[in-house]
């Protein structure tokens, strides 16, 4: 899977709950890994930090854009 910043990913609900639609701010290396911070959609005040090796699992997320 290729990421981009910019990119609408949507993390895929198990419980059935509604999926949550995120997008990719910038990529950041930490430790010579690379990580993505990650906004909400409805929300981009609040920032997570996420692995790309979590970003690329296609059993979580999927890009929509």
């Amino acid at each position: 899977m290729e990421l981009f910043v910019d990119n609408i990913l949507e993390r895929i609900s198990d419980n059935g709950y509604a999926p949550k639609r995120f997008k990719i701010r910038r990529l950041k290396t930490i430790s010579g890994l690379i990580h993505a911070v990650i906004v909400d959609v409805k929300d981009e005040q609040s920032e997570m930090l996420v692995a790309l090796s979590v970003l690329e699992d296609k059993n979580k997320y999927k890009i929509i854009k």
